[in-house]
């Protein structure tokens, strides 16, 4: 299928599983995950109405937003969804619409000093692990609410929600109790941290029990732009 068909395609199926769910679709965010997808393919996206790019690493995220703020006029929001690294927070603060994947006090405390330093405030999720993947980031569900407890004082990051990443599985229900932990685990904390709205759970093989069980922000890639190199 084209580009115009898998965004269809990906947008009814959304819709699908926010009314099995007993949901409003509009309170789902597709965020398009960008990762190796040339810029041309990108302003295709934009024109069939795809605001909202996921980058999972910062150096690629700051040669494709110059070279599609140099090419369409049209509003782009970015995300960054990768492993962020202390010495590439410089490239995202001011840049980026939200940051999904915080899960270490130093890189807090760096958005925190370039965005007091520029006047702003920069949201972000806290990456849990809750699948116990070595492999991946993400703080331990046991110790969210203090990490959240010591980070409270920075002024200038604001906490809108968590994000997670489960185990891959053939199968998607499997993916689901993750999801339901995760979801579990914001409302525990929601009375303490009322900002804490936003759950990033969900790729192109899981969306949908994703949306099922209170996701706010899906991270679509491969069912968008295909199978990437």
């Amino acid at each position: 299928m084209d580009l115009e068909s898998n965004l269809k395609s990906v947008r009814e199926r959304i819709g699908n599983a926010a009314a099995k769910a007993g949901r409003d679709s509009h309170e789902i965010k597709l965020v398009a995950v960008t990762k190796r997808v040339e810029p041309e393919r990108m302003k295709q996206a934009l024109t069939l109405g795809m605001d909202t790019f996921g980058e999972n690493y910062a150096q690629e995220f700051r040669n494709k937003s110059k070279i599609l703020e140099e090419q369409t006029d049209k509003e782009i929001k970015w995300h960054f969804i990768g492993q962020l690294q202390k010495n590439k927070v410089k490239y995202l603060v001011g840049k980026v619409e939200l940051i999904h994947s915080l899960d270490s006090l130093s890189v807090a405390q760096e958005i925190n000093e370039g965005a007091e330093n520029m006047g702003i405030t920069v949201p972000v999720l806290l990456e849990v692990d809750t699948g116990g993947e070595e492999s991946k980031g993400g703080v331990t569900p046991v110790l969210v609410e203090s990490f959240l407890n010591e980070l409270s004082g920075l002024s200038a990051v604001e906490f809108q929600g968590l994000m997670t990443m489960p185990p891959y599985f053939d199968d998607v229900e499997m993916a689901r109790p993750y999801f339901i932990r995760l979801r579990e685990l914001r409302d525990d904390l929601l009375p303490s941290f009322p900002n804490l709205q936003q759950l990033s759970m969900g790729m192109s093989g899981d969306f949908e029990v994703a949306i099922e069980e209170g996701a706010t922000i899906v991270r679509v890639g491969s069912a968008i732009f295909g199978e990437r190199n």
